[in-house]
């Protein structure tokens, strides 16, 4: 814990209250509460116009104890997609438990990732448009997160379809797919799928493109 002020986005804070419990160590109710709140004021007002000072007013916290929580907003919005498991979804990038060799394929594994952002369909929503409007927390987070879904999908294609791959390598094939999962999720968002459910037409495209690539491949 730091014995100084803090330096905040609004200039110095005081240290944590000695009550407040160390990182990862808060209250869950609490923990998703801010999380919730921060999402929901950076939906209205977007990240650059959300402060730390609006979020503890919102929370009925004080701005030292959110910034020991989170010590910056980019942290925060890392910790939503965290707490909902989209991270570990990336970092694994394999087969759900009970889902092995021939029972999982290329279309099982990209309809899972479309599922897990569906899972945070508002924080991606807040994502693009802040990206679209030159946000540079949302700029950089975006980034990793291309990167880590790019390293995420060599991994996976090189570990189990190989043959996939063999002429034009898992880098190519993997800034395809991850170009699909962003272009079709952009499609559920912009409304072109209509009133189709969002689940149904991931897991179909999902099966078309596995179909497509494998049948470049025979």
């Amino acid at each position: 814990m730091r014995s100084a002020a803090a330096i905040g986005e609004n200039g110095p804070v005081d240290p944590p209250p000695a009550d407040v419990p160390a990182p990862g160590a808060a209250p869950l109710g609490q923990r998703q509460r801010i999380l919730d709140t921060a999402l929901s004021l950076m939906g209205q007002r977007g990240v650059d116009g959300t402060s730390m000072r609006d979020l503890a007013q919102a929370t009925g916290l004080n701005v030292a104890s959110l910034y020991h929580y989170f010590p910056s907003k980019r942290d925060l919005l890392v910790a939503v997609l965290a707490e909902r498991g989209f991270l570990d979804d990336l970092a694994s990038t394999g087969p759900p438990s009970g889902l092995t060799g021939a029972s999982f394929g290329l279309d099982d594994l990209l309809s899972e990732l479309l599922s897990s952002m569906l899972e945070v369909e508002d924080f991606i929503r807040l994502m693009l448009g802040e990206v679209m409007r030159g946000d540079e927390t949302a700029f950089e987070l975006g980034q990793e997160l291309f990167t880590t879904t790019q390293q995420a999908l060599e991994r996976w294609l090189t570990d189990s379809e190989p043959e996939l791959c063999s002429e034009v390598g898992a880098d190519a094939v993997a800034r395809l797919l991850r170009a699909m999962l962003v272009g079709l999720f952009f499609e559920h968002v912009a409304g072109v799928l209509g009133d189709e459910d969002p689940e149904i037409a991931f897991t179909s495209r999902a099966a078309e493109v596995a179909r497509v690539l494998r049948a470049r491949a025979d």
